[in-house]
């Protein structure tokens, strides 16, 4: 299995490594956005540039871009064939035994295409300079003001970075299991549909054990350490802004409202 979508943090030195994860995570929601309210060729090579200079500035894995956009073929193959059979604006371009290809489902697909590509590589980009420990401090900070109405922002942060932490982890006890599973004799390419799905019911089983072993042993170490969700919590760690935060603020609202204006 492909695990490169929700890539493992890469500890490094980088400028993006270094910058307020508060900021990273105001990036990737206002890039996200940027991202669907594109229309022309102009907007999406800005956002590329964006993309690949925070590839070159993280010091990210090429081929961790490459196998992520592998593990989103099959949505993007799915989706062009949607607008391929239902997308009838535009012109006629092609026209064989009934089936008629318009110019805007091409238009569609190409969108639809350039956008889940750029999605999903900044959002790789995202998890391997940002680790868990840090989403879960930066969405605290940036939505404790939740707490005043009722809202358990801490419980919910912490959710978020237990699961973004054992995702790839479980992944990896997914590949473990299967590699177990072809060394002794078994073939997950033979067969039709439904025996390719009876071949995985030896993987769930033993996965799902694991995944509760790993769950109760979290649980218990949290409870050795007194971790209490109601309790104010202080941190090692106290996130402060520096100059080249402020810049990259002022830069993202920039690109922001370019798109947006424009």
């Amino acid at each position: 299995m492909n695990n490169s979508f929700i890539s493992k943090y890469m500890p490094l030195n980088t400028v993006i490594h270094n910058l307020d994860p508060r900021l990273k995570l105001f990036f990737v929601i206002c890039y996200l956005i940027d991202v669907f309210i594109s229309n022309n060729i102009a907007e999406f090579l800005i956002l590329s540039v964006v993309l690949l200079l925070a590839t070159i500035f993280s010091k990210t894995n090429i081929s961790f871009l490459l196998n992520s956009i592998k593990s989103i073929s099959f949505l993007i193959l799915f989706t062009s064939l949607v607008h391929l059979v239902f997308n009838r604006s535009g012109k006629v371009i092609f026209e064989f035994y009934g089936f008629v290809l318009y110019s805007g489902a091409l238009q569609g697909i190409l969108l639809i295409t350039v956008r889940f590509c750029l999605v999903v590589m900044i959002m790789v980009v995202f998890m391997a300079t940002t680790s868990p420990n840090e989403i879960t401090h930066a969405i605290e900070k940036s939505l404790g003001f939740l707490k005043k109405v009722g809202i358990p922002i801490s419980t919910f942060a912490l959710v978020l970075s237990i699961s973004l932490r054992f995702i790839p982890t479980i992944l990896e006890e997914t590949n473990r299991i299967i590699n177990a599973q072809i060394s002794r004799g078994s073939d997950f390419n033979e067969g039709n549909l439904i025996q390719k799905t009876r071949k995985f019911i030896p993987i769930l089983i033993p996965l799902f054990i694991a995944t509760l072993k790993r769950a109760d042993e979290l649980a218990t170490a949290m409870e050795v350490r007194g971790f209490s969700t109601t309790n104010s919590r202080t941190r090692y760690k106290v996130l402060k802004y520096k100059k080249l935060d402020y810049l990259s603020y002022v830069l993202i609202i920039t690109i922001t409202m370019f798109i947006v204006i424009f």
